[in-house]
């Protein structure tokens, strides 16, 4: 990140802000994103979980874009949205997930450059054994799990398969 960057970064509260936080967070936010935009720094895969409508389970065909704008919330508005937060901080941070996983899935990636159903059909025990051990809550974990799966390069089909899987596990 730039010094600009840094500095935009540090104005905005992450986390369970309060309504205040929020709107104090918001120009922030918009600007972060334009520049990150601007500078192509948001990995590939972290924009196209918001762009994409395949890589919305349950988002009825439309992205997670569409549905802003279809909310009546469109363009630079949608990074200054507090529900854009959430977005912001998995394009900065990546999946919110323990190093040791996410290094379990890199490193299955590693040998082809990306997850195979195969590799995703392994991997998904683990993810659930992971999700019990670290007593991860399985509906926010299902969620950050599909993120890494997509951020390996697996097909949303079964990255959805391991957001399923972690949904299973009680």
């Amino acid at each position: 990140m730039t010094d600009d960057e840094l500095n935009l970064l540090a104005q905005i509260k992450f986390g369970r802000s309060s309504h205040e936080e929020l709107r104090a967070s918001s120009l922030p936010m918009a600007a972060l994103t334009e520049s990150l935009l601007d500078r192509r720094a948001i990995p590939k895969a972290r924009l196209l979980y918001l762009t994409d409508p395949e890589r919305n389970p349950g988002g009825r065909g439309k992205s997670r874009q569409q549905i802003f704008e279809l909310n009546g919330t469109s363009g630079r508005a949608i990074y200054a949205h507090g529900n854009f937060l959430k977005y912001l901080e998995y394009f900065i941070f990546g999946p919110d997930l323990p190093e040791s996983i996410v290094a379990l899935f890199k490193e299955t990636m590693w040998c082809s450059g990306y997850l195979t159903s195969g590799d995703v059909n392994d991997l998904a025990p683990k993810a659930r054994a992971a999700v019990r051990s670290a007593r991860l809550n399985p509906s926010v974990a299902a969620e950050e799990f599909y993120k890494l799966t997509l951020e390996c390069g697996a097909m949303p089909c079964s990255a959805e398969t391991i957001r399923k899987s972690i949904l299973a596990v009680r």
